[in-house]
């Protein structure tokens, strides 16, 4: 049904609800009652052609971070963690040089910064 025109999935939809609200089936009637409350909704996915998939990916990934966040002692600390994880930001540990300088270790220098929604990061070593 997704693939039809908006106009033949909506006679499309109605028929099938009609056909299982005469059903003998309770759980087949109430399923027609869901669908025919929520066919508005259901044209416009179909319409539309989106579909919720990507708020239930985030969603999904929100809750893994608080399940990594278990033990944390205040609310703020997974708050902020999953702000962090699905904020936007791509934040990556800079890699230390390949080659030793005078002191014998690694130096570099991280500067982040937003412009235009993306985050841009230059490594300065």
């Amino acid at each position: 049904m997704p693939k039809r025109p908006a106009d033949q999935a909506g006679t499309e939809l109605d028929r099938r609800v009609f056909r299982a609200s005469h059903s003998r089936i309770p759980e087949i009637v109430e399923l027609a009652r869901k669908i025919r409350r929520h066919g508005p909704d259901i044209l416009g996915t179909i319409e539309l052609g989106c579909s919720n998939a990507r708020l239930e990916a985030s969603d999904n990934r929100i809750k893994v971070t608080i399940r990594m966040a278990y033990g944390f002692h205040h609310a703020n600390n997974p708050i902020a963690l999953v702000m962090l994880r699905r904020g936007g930001l791509d934040i990556r540990p800079p890699q230390p040089r390949t080659q030793p300088t005078k002191t014998a270790e690694a130096s570099y220098v991280l500067d982040i910064s937003v412009q235009d929604g993306r985050c841009n990061r230059s490594i300065t070593v």
